[in-house]
């Protein structure tokens, strides 16, 4: 965190960007006040300035300095009060713009590569403020990659998963290159059973520069894949890739449509393939609001597949289901389950997230 003296003509040409990006409405209000992730918020780093009246500093904050998805600026001033703007450097994106406040909270998004500029503002009497960076604990911090990837590593971890995929597209739009990008694209391609489309991406993305994470990410896919790609009878192969599009699509009434007709044919189904076609029967239902029915389905899928890999699935997404239905209590069991039962790379990094949720919720009120 440096700290920077302004002169007359900084801090002039810094009001006249927030004042621009103001009229522009790109957005002045504090956001969130806890970490997205776990909850719990850590100090990385701290300092007290002391300020005469209508002095006036600039902070610059790296990447560098905070390496996370997304960290909090938190200046306090007791008794005084001080106006606080910060601006993002990548576009000129103003965050947040108060004045005449004692204690200001900012969450910021981050990523590889991002900077930020603050400028603390005195009001009329001499103050003594406290500015502190805050971010996930330092044990529990998760890796940080670009900004978009960042994003969508958040919106998976929340189950918007197509606000995930949708991000990963725009991160190989900023850079082709981008091989976490293309990882987390070859999960959700497996996920809407694209296999051999999935099996490409993972593969490119196997020839950039991976992490260890994400190198085990991309070999547990294209493990996955070899399993996946054993022929499924045509109309079920064909059936699934189109409810999963009308899922993508918003549309869970088409979706429910194809399920009930694969499952109410002529078409003799083995066990495991109807308990696919079960799974993606629930989470349609789940779509359109018949939550009851859907527990259903995924519990008729668990009686169908005894296999580890297809059990895992239902309960994950049944847990995810009882979460929305409040029912934190099963919601932690069937997470569980999924978990001990194996599930796929990026549905069990999502599986944690939100079991570790669901159980700091049940320990609040135990």
């Amino acid at each position: 965190m440096k700290q920077e003296s302004l002169s007359r003509e900084n801090i002039l040409s810094f009001a006249s960007i927030a004042a621009f990006l103001v009229s522009l409405c790109l957005g002045s209000a504090a956001l969130a006040v806890s970490d997205p992730q776990t909850g719990v918020w850590e100090i990385w780093s701290s300092e007290s300035y002391t300020m005469a009246p209508r002095e006036s500093f600039q902070l610059r904050t790296a990447y560098s300095d905070m390496k996370t998805r997304r960290w909090m600026l938190v200046v306090d001033g007791g008794d005084a009060n001080c106006d606080l703007s910060v601006l993002r450097v990548n576009g000129e994106e103003l965050l947040y713009y108060k004045i005449d406040e004692n204690h200001h909270e900012v969450s910021i998004p981050w990523g590889e590569g991002e900077e930020l500029i603050m400028v603390l503002t005195n009001r009329d009497e001499k103050g003594a403020f406290v500015v502190s960076l805050m971010g996930p604990p330092k044990g529990q911090n998760t890796a940080s990659y670009s900004y978009p990837v960042n994003r969508a590593l958040e919106a998976y971890s929340a189950g918007l998963r197509l606000k995930a995929r949708d991000l990963c597209h725009s991160a190989l739009k900023q850079n082709p290159n981008d091989g976490v990008a293309k990882v987390l694209l070859a999960g959700f391609l497996r996920e809407g059973h694209r296999y051999e489309e999935s099996k490409a991406m993972a593969e490119d993305a196997m020839e950039s520069d991976l992490d260890p994470a994400m190198k085990s990410l991309a070999e547990g896919i294209l493990d996955d894949l070899k399993v996946l790609l054993v022929p499924l009878p045509a109309p079920v192969r064909e059936g699934l890739a189109s409810a999963e599009e009308s899922l993508e699509n918003g549309e869970p009434e088409k979706a429910l449509k194809v399920c009930n007709q694969l499952l109410d044919g002529d078409i003799n189904l083995k066990h495991s393939s109807q308990a696919k076609l079960q799974v993606l029967r629930g989470r349609a239902l789940q779509g359109v609001d018949r939550d009851f029915e859907a527990i259903d389905a995924f519990t008729r899928a668990l009686t169908l597949d005894r296999a580890k890999a297809s059990q895992a699935q239902a309960y994950f997404y049944m847990g995810h289901l009882y979460v929305d239905m409040g029912n934190l209590a099963q919601a932690e069991g069937s997470l569980s389950m999924a978990i001990n039962n194996g599930l796929p790379s990026g549905l069990d990094v999502q599986a944690r997230e939100t079991l570790k949720v669901v159980t700091d919720r049940l320990d609040q009120d135990r």
